[in-house]
């Protein structure tokens, strides 16, 4: 007989957060639930570590293929009416299945269950919350998100997996960004959202978020919604084609500071003034052209810099 909710877990090298990720699924008020974490390719202790733990867990190994083949993998092996994704170093709060189950089952229509997340560090000092940084946007969800930013936290995420499954599985391609597929699932289904913080994102050195050059991001990114809007032409309708030209120039700008902070100034200009192109009537899409245009390198880097140091909001 299958259960209510599968818990998919897509670990790489997380030894020293492992045992805190399954501890948390364990202490949920909802209990309906397996756990199947795929690790792909730890060359550290996270195996080890999760065998170790007291948990409903079964574990698999593969080679290193990227996160959306080791989810895919688990979608496959799932037996749950539920689907969600958690990282092997985040944690989730005690009463988040029951709460998304229960808006879930109340609502055949709906096929995809979100909420506001926790920020925490090392030591799960509480940092903030996502929607600090990301406020939910009013509206339709699929469009909303092409429009302007992810807003739906990875890991507070649970889906309807027949309605997952109509959208296919992950693009297992290690460019591609999963939350690319929430889109997709706004697309064909009703959304909820919980403002309520269910699960908690762990900050920490080797973030992929992190260790991946947030320009390279911003250019995954693009490609990710170039590729979703060539396939769903009604939604690149609904959004409209200025709304959609304002969010790549946005990347742009953002692959322009993010560039010239690293010192490629060349890189930088590209950027910049294609963002510029793309929106001439952002004063700060102006401001970063003329700002790379100077001839002084160190300056032009310093200035990013200090800004992005600050974490000033563009």
């Amino acid at each position: 007989m299958g259960v209510t909710l599968s818990v998919i877990i897509a670990s790489y090298n997380h030894e020293a957060y492992i045992a805190k990720t399954l501890r948390s699924l364990e202490a949920q008020t909802f209990q309906d639930f397996e756990i199947i974490l795929i690790d792909d390719g730890s060359d550290d202790r996270t195996v080890e570590v999760a065998r170790g733990v007291e948990s409903r867990a079964k574990i698999f190994t593969q080679e290193n293929q990227g996160v959306n083949a080791a989810r895919n993998r688990g979608i496959d092996m799932s037996e749950g009416k539920y689907l969600c994704f958690i990282d092997s170093d985040d944690t989730e709060l005690p009463d988040r299945f029951e709460r998304q189950v229960a808006a879930l089952e109340a609502d055949a229509k709906l096929g995809l269950a979100y909420a506001d997340a926790l920020i925490v560090d090392v030591q799960d000092n509480v940092l903030g919350k996502l929607s600090d940084v990301y406020p939910v946007v009013p509206g339709n969800v699929a469009e909303k998100l092409v429009a302007h930013y992810c807003f739906v936290p990875f890991v507070s995420v649970m889906v309807r997996k027949e309605t997952f499954l109509k959208t296919g599985l992950f693009d297992p391609s290690r460019e591609a960004l999963g939350h690319m597929k929430w889109i997709e699932i706004a697309c064909i289904s009703k959304t909820y959202y919980d403002p309520k913080p269910l699960a908690c994102r762990r900050r920490h050195p080797l973030n992929t978020s992190r260790t991946t050059k947030k320009a390279e991001w911003c250019a995954r990114t693009r490609a990710g919604l170039s590729k979703l809007l060539q396939a769903h032409p009604e939604l690149r309708t609904a959004v409209g084609d200025k709304a959609i030209k304002r969010r790549f120039a946005r990347s742009y700008f953002l692959s322009g500071f993010y560039a010239a902070a690293e010192g490629d100034i060349t890189q930088s200009r590209h950027h910049y003034y294609t963002a510029l192109k793309k929106n001439p009537a952002s004063v700060t899409n102006w401001a970063g052209a003329i700002l790379v245009s100077l001839p002084i390198k160190r300056l032009v880097t310093g200035v990013h810099r200090y800004v992005g140091a600050k974490k000033l909001i563009w």
